[in-house]
């Protein structure tokens, strides 16, 4: 995949297990994706994203979605996965505190680490 400035756009920035688990995916679905780290820290607890072609978001969004599906069941059917920020609930978009366990607003339970 090319380096060019412009060409790939934010899919998702989450934990590095949920990054993995997305990539993961995208690999069997033959999507072109770039991981790399957002912010100073670059391990695996930091904050990852995962980037694809503007060609090719929409696509990679309903595999997202498919993904955070599977990552959290206890979400509604009519869930619409495209927020991008894990410093918010993927069900209802409130903020969730470091470390969370659960989202205060709506209760859904979230990955160890995604709060």
């Amino acid at each position: 995949m090319s380096d060019s400035a412009g060409e790939l756009l934010l899919l998702r920035s989450a934990t590095f297990d949920w990054v993995n688990a997305l990539a993961t995916r995208l690999d069997e679905e033959g999507v072109p994706h770039r991981v790399a780290a957002i912010g100073e820290r670059r391990s695996t607890d930091g904050v990852w994203g995962v980037f694809v072609p503007k060609e090719e978001l929409e696509l990679a969004q309903e595999i997202d979605r498919e993904v955070m599906l599977e990552l959290f069941p206890d979400l509604p059917e009519n869930f619409e996965g495209q927020s991008t920020d894990a410093g918010h609930c993927p069900a209802c978009q409130e903020p969730v505190t470091e470390g969370a366990s659960s989202c205060a607003s709506c209760g859904l339970a979230l990955l160890e680490g995604e709060g």
